[in-house]
């Protein structure tokens, strides 16, 4: 047999979906580490976050805006709870069903990292063009809606 090695072409380097987890991974360790003083993770963060962007979400809501997985979030929701930054409400509609908010004391704690996490995407953007920051959201808004058919 002969023992060569098999070339097989995938190169990483030019690869967007690695180019797009290698970009996030980097921003997002650097941000954990500033995350560390409040004791907050960065799953924690971005519910926290998007709980102060909209309030009242119920869990399968916070798997799609936070980008926490189903399978963790509810142990990072009840880590929150037991800090008091988050509460679980009943919903007046259904009263089975659980909606999720910030207390005043997370909406405090979110107020006061916010400024960080734009500090952070600031350096992450510079030498951008505003231009071709917007148009780098919007790319990778329809990257992520075009992933929908692979999740």
């Amino acid at each position: 047999m002969d023992t060569k090695s098999i070339e097989v072409r995938h190169d990483l380097d030019t690869a967007v979906p690695y180019l797009v987890a290698r970009a996030g991974a980097r921003m997002g360790q650097a941000f954990a580490k500033a995350l560390k003083p409040f004791d907050l993770s960065l799953s924690e963060w971005r519910v926290c976050a998007s709980l102060g962007n909209k309030p009242y979400q119920s869990l399968s809501e916070l798997v799609t805006h936070a980008a926490v997985d189903t399978s963790t979030l509810s142990r990072i929701v009840d880590r929150l709870v037991q800090q008091g930054l988050v509460s679980r409400q009943r919903s007046d509609l259904d009263g089975r069903a659980v909606r999720l908010c910030l207390t005043p004391e997370g909406a405090t704690l979110t107020r006061k990292i916010a400024p960080l996490a734009k500090r952070y995407e600031k350096v992450a953007l510079t030498g951008f063009t505003p231009q071709e920051v917007q148009m780098l959201r919007a790319l990778l808004v329809r990257l992520y809606d075009n992933a929908e058919p692979l999740a």
